[in-house]
């Protein structure tokens, strides 16, 4: 009875060799490497830190939304491989591999060990026990408030900033405004002085150039009186531009 016991067992080990050679037989799906319990806990902080944002939620497409956590998980572990994967996760590649060599080597005694980088690394210590948590305490999470409530205080916001905005503009144009105005009533000022100016030379000149001959005294001496005036004035003015 013990032989046919081993017979039927070497049977099945031979069928189940049988079947892995066979080309058409479908291969064996290789399980997703597990999360640690720090990856599992940024992971879920990922979660709820994307979930929370009052003006988005979950009200947007699944791949933006779980694209935003996994950005926010990667920026938060570190210690990635190229691949992206986490250094532990190879670990236990490794170690899955080198489980399945002893196993193997288990039905076989007759033959040799592989040699390989694998059997020769030692198992670190257990991550999960020697894990302390985050270095700075979470958060107490608040009660969010809710989608309509956000987007009114987005809105008000926008309209407070569009008001300080044609604030802004209006004052601009009003200094533009006073500054032309201002240049105008300059240019008029300097003209309206040319005017008076040449007004005074030409009632200077008028007198300077009149004809004494014919009047009476008191004339003549009205038309010297403001010539030697018009006179003073101008060595006056000569002697100040002088000094």
């Amino acid at each position: 009875m013990a032989a046919n016991e081993d017979e039927e067992h070497g049977n099945d080990e031979q069928d189940q060799d049988n079947d892995a050679s066979t080309p058409g037989a479908p291969k064996e799906k290789k399980k997703a490497p597990k999360y640690t319990e720090p990856e599992d806990y940024e992971l879920c902080r990922a979660w709820v830190q994307v979930s929370e944002d009052p003006a988005v939620g979950t009200n947007q497409e699944a791949t933006t939304f779980w694209q935003r956590i996994r950005t926010v998980y990667h920026e938060a572990v570190e210690g990635f491989n190229e691949s992206g994967a986490p250094k532990w996760n190879t670990y236990c590649r490794d170690n899955n591999l080198k489980e399945a060599g002893k196993k193997k080597r288990a039905r076989s005694p007759s033959s040799d060990p592989p040699q390989s980088q694998i059997t020769s690394t030692p198992a670190p210590s257990d991550p999960i026990s020697d894990f302390e948590g985050t270095g700075t305490e979470p958060s107490v999470l608040e009660r969010p408030i809710g989608k309509k409530k956000a987007k009114t205080i987005n809105q008000l916001a926008a309209q407070d900033q569009s008001w300080k905005q044609d604030v802004a503009c209006a004052h601009k144009e009003i200094a533009s405004e006073s500054k032309r105005l201002n240049d105008i009533f300059k240019h008029d000022s300097q003209a309206i002085d040319r005017m008076s100016q040449n007004g005074t030379t030409a009632s200077e000149l008028a007198i300077m150039t009149t004809d004494l001959n014919g009047l009476d005294d008191e004339q003549k001496e009205y038309f010297k009186l403001k010539r030697a005036a018009i006179l003073q004035s101008l060595r006056a003015q000569g002697n100040s531009s002088t000094n």
